[in-house]
């Protein structure tokens, strides 16, 4: 029974609530950078994807992931992800790097196509 009494208060207090909005800053606020980069490497897709997740910890990426030939990852405000796609007996491998400083970016990106 109290919940019934509960319910309509919770309904209207949330019906009151007014989300927040964006500040101007975060929605004109310059957007990220970003360089990519793709090669052709002789390996599976798996062993790609492996080899994508020991580049970018070797590079102190935080939070790295690998969904099957996907992986990503975090670098201070930097993003990279890396995705290996089956090309006949070669793999197709793209790698994106974005995030706010141009020259961190380019240099994350390089390191990244560079050790692929």
């Amino acid at each position: 029974m109290k919940y019934l009494i509960i319910l309509p208060f919770l309904v209207l207090v949330g019906c009151a609530f007014t989300p927040e909005a964006p500040s101007p800053e975060a929605v004109f606020s310059d957007p990220p950078h970003l360089w990519s980069g793709q090669k052709v490497i002789v390996q599976s897709p798996e062993a790609c994807a492996r080899k994508g997740v020991a580049i970018l910890e070797s590079l102190l990426f935080v939070g790295v992931v690998k969904n099957g030939s996907y992986v990503y990852g975090t670098f201070m405000t930097n993003r990279a992800a890396i995705k290996c796609i089956p090309n006949g007996e070669t793999t197709f491998v793209y790698a994106a790097v974005a995030g706010p400083d141009v020259k961190q970016v380019e240099r994350l990106r390089n390191e990244v196509v560079w050790r692929l």
